[in-house]
């Protein structure tokens, strides 16, 4: 898994979490600037905890059966 790999899997899911977590606070009725640096902001630092931890579990060996992302092995 290159760097190509992870930049999108990384872009992915910071745009998932940006929309899902502004979507949210304009619910609640923040205000749009408020809704909008909240959710960046917060998108950022989930992201970075998501990346890291996949490419920590991935270097000791373990698979993600939801991510699919690990090459299968016939031999388990």
């Amino acid at each position: 898994m290159g760097f190509k790999f992870w930049l999108t899997r990384s872009t992915k899911v910071y745009l998932f979490i940006a929309i899902t977590l502004l979507v949210v606070e304009l619910i609640k009725g923040h205000a749009f600037i408020d809704a909008l640096s909240f959710s960046l902001l917060w998108s950022l630092i989930t992201t970075a905890i998501f990346i890291t931890t996949r490419i920590y579990h991935l270097s000791k060996g373990r698979k993600c059966q939801l991510c699919q992302d690990s090459p299968k092995n016939d031999i388990e």
